[in-house]
């Protein structure tokens, strides 16, 4: 198979702005183009849907095809046309295909082929309201994957939309045929939609189609690849097939995820269920608990993370399944998981399907993978459901329990071997209501997870791994460091505090949004080296504005400044580090990480301190209250603690046995600072 890839960005001409805001945006998403050189991919497609004899005999019998002339009976040029329209020919064309070969399908409605060139076809909600396209050719489709579109208010349903369409043609006449980027741009408008419509495609394909040839375009998680121009009369096999083969009643053929099936009344979905792996690795059907997806991405490349709310019908218990589509050459999710069975503080997994499929079956590669193909696995995982994202924390004690526990299962699956990289506040999420102390707050998502151990040497840190807002200082830095560290425990505690920073700037004590603060604004502004620069300065700022330090209880702030202060000088000692020879600095670097012990335990009895000195001040409230005494006003938040708090005596039992009682240790210090750096270049010469 001889390919030809293109990452290079396309070339649109400019036609309507609409058009051309929908095909940027497209492209901008569709990383790796293949152009492939002959037509090894589109023969042997969809072989078993009709034999060579089956469709030898249609093509006897068709109206549509002359066996004298060895041609299809289309108009070969516009003078040819009748009233200028090239469209119902070729409806008429595939529609008789359709109806000899699908006869239940086209009888019954599950299959039609409609002509939609002068018809808008509304796009999702995540794209601007104004968007829409006009595929020339579409195959309605009735079935368990698709339903109606919904009816905007006021308006009639519409017939048809991406939510009902298997598949889409792109039509042109001979002699007006569009370049070949240009075909590419506007099918690519059609599979983004179908994808984002149905949440259970695997893959799309369109074609292209003039009176004399066509051209396959196939869509994965991969990105796109085409075929060259093949003529539909040298090759009626082949045309016949892919017709047949994009408008097959079965819906896998499609493109479409079986596993996921839905029940359908009066056009609409009403109930649905997944099929996948249960614990003993049988077969367990799984009610859908919501119609949609809780999460969905609307890109075409790269994970395709989808997440569903299931039921278990024997625990009456609410799972989460979740299906992303890795790198080939990625540790899957689903090996972290194994190891954090148990865990508290950490997603919990019930079952998993590591090897679905793959991107390059879908295209028929085999064993022959074309250079710069990025080769993609379907993964599956069943895990246990848990509250919202941290930053819907309802008290101060809700929060610092959630962050608290989440740090301590960090600090366990360290010392399992695995480091999380991606700690975010989408990726900490709240305990189940009631949840005991250790699980008050949950780790999830473990798809930019490594292999990590703090007495080895791991590789070098990467500013591309991880949610910008969150990471540290020197991963940020990474990509301009001479030397950078590798990812280690301290780069996911500063983590940590920036979620805690985070939400001091952006909600009050009890969960309500507040305008932006100044500094996370900048923080959105900025990446890689310069919003390391500003991470470096905010480290050794001075106290938070009152404007929101007046926001939160003194028990807060304690934390948040102690945390602080406890990074400064790690953070700098990382930054010194990162300018010295991997050789020279070998010693220092590895006693820094074989205190890392010392530096969760440290960061937990913050924390602890902090729910401790809130359920003191609760306490307080509800004593006044019984005595009738107006309970003692709020303290006003410390600007800066200049040493911790004794943490206040709660049993030991209290949290998991994992855990080490409460005891107060000795502030951890980096392993060796031998010079200071100077402070951070004032930021507004930069």
């Amino acid at each position: 198979m001889r390919t030809r890839s293109s990452t290079k960005a396309t070339k649109i001409p400019l036609t309507n702005e609409r058009l051309v805001a929908q095909k940027q945006l497209v492209m901008a998403d569709l990383a790796g183009v293949i152009s492939l050189d002959d037509t090894i991919f589109a023969r042997p497609l969809y072989h078993d849907l009709a034999s060579e004899s089956s469709i030898d005999s249609f093509l006897k019998k068709s109206r549509s095809y002359s066996v004298t002339r060895r041609r299809w009976k289309l108009p070969r040029n516009y003078t040819k046309l009748l009233d200028s329209d090239f469209y119902t020919p070729v409806c008429n064309l595939v529609s008789s295909i359709l109806k000899h070969f699908w006869q239940d399908a086209t009888a019954q409605g599950t299959r039609q082929v409609v002509n939609t060139h002068a018809t808008d076809i509304q796009h999702s909600e995540v794209d601007p309201p104004a968007h829409c396209s006009r595929p020339s050719i579409v195959i309605k489709a009735k079935g368990p994957s698709f339903q109606l579109p919904l009816p905007k208010a006021g308006e009639n349903p519409a017939k048809f939309g991406f939510s009902n369409i298997a598949s889409c043609i792109e039509v042109r006449m001979e002699g007006d045929e569009l370049p070949v980027d240009e075909q590419l741009a506007r099918v690519t408008i059609y599979a983004r939609q179908l994808f984002i419509h149905q949440p259970n495609r695997r893959f799309v394909r369109v074609l292209a189609l003039t009176g004399h040839h066509l051209r396959l375009f196939h869509f994965d998680r991969s990105g796109a690849q085409y075929t060259p121009l093949l003529d539909i009369h040298d090759d009626p096999h082949v045309f016949v097939r892919l017709v047949l083969g994009l408008s097959s009643p079965n819906e896998s053929d499609i493109g479409l995820d079986t596993s996921i099936r839905w029940l359908i009344i009066h056009g609409r979905k009403a109930g649905g269920a997944l099929m996948t792996r249960g614990v003993d690795n049988s077969e367990t059907l799984y009610p859908l608990l919501r119609l949609k997806p809780f999460f969905s991405r609307s890109h075409i490349c790269g994970r395709s993370t989808t997440c569903w709310s299931v039921l278990d019908n024997e625990t009456d218990e609410e799972l989460l399944v979740k299906s992303s589509w890795k790198l080939e050459d990625s540790t899957s999710e689903h090996v972290y998981l194994q190891e954090a069975v148990g865990t508290a503080g950490v997603v919990q997994m019930v079952s998993c399907e590591p090897d679905r499929g793959r991107t390059g079956d879908l295209r028929g590669f085999g064993n022959t993978v074309p250079a710069g193909f990025q080769n993609r696995v379907d993964t599956r995982v069943v895990i246990k459901c848990y509250g919202q994202p941290v930053r819907e924390f309802t008290s101060p004690k809700q929060l610092l329990c959630a962050l608290r526990d989440a740090i301590a299962g960090h600090m366990a699956l360290v010392k399992k071997g695995t480091l999380h990289r991606d700690v975010s506040t989408q990726n900490i999420v709240l305990g189940k209501s009631g949840a005991e102390p250790g699980n008050r707050g949950v780790l999830i998502d473990f798809d930019m997870a490594t292999h990590y151990r703090v007495d080895d040497t791991n590789p070098p840190a990467d500013w591309r791994i991880g949610s910008r807002l969150y990471q540290s200082a020197m991963v940020l830095s990474s990509g301009d460091a001479p030397y950078p560290l590798p990812h280690s425990h301290l780069d996911d505690i500063e983590s940590f505090f920036y979620v805690l920073t985070d939400i001091i700037h952006t909600y009050d004590q009890g969960g309500i949004l507040r305008s932006l603060g100044s500094e996370i604004k900048l923080w959105n502004m900025y990446d890689g080296r310069r919003l390391g620069l500003l991470k470096r300065a905010f480290l050794i700022e001075q106290p938070l504005p009152k404007s929101i330090s007046s926001r939160w209880p003194k028990a807060i702030m304690d934390v948040f400044y102690a945390f602080r202060d406890f990074l400064r000088p790690i953070a700098r000692q990382k930054m010194i580090l990162c300018d010295e020879e991997p050789e020279e600095r070998a010693e220092e670097l590895k006693a820094l990480m074989l205190s890392a012990d010392d530096h969760y335990n440290f960061v937990i009895r913050l924390f602890d301190e902090g729910i401790a000195a809130l359920e003191m001040a609760e306490a307080e409230e509800v004593d006044a209250a019984r005595s009738g005494l107006s309970p003692p006003p709020p303290a006003t938040p410390t600007l800066r603690p200049q040493t911790p708090r004794t943490p206040l005596k709660r049993s030991s039992e209290e949290y998991p046995d994992s855990q080490p009682a409460l005891k107060r240790p000795k502030t951890p210090r980096p392993a060796r600072i031998r010079r200071d750096l100077c402070s951070p270049p004032d930021l507004r010469n930069r």
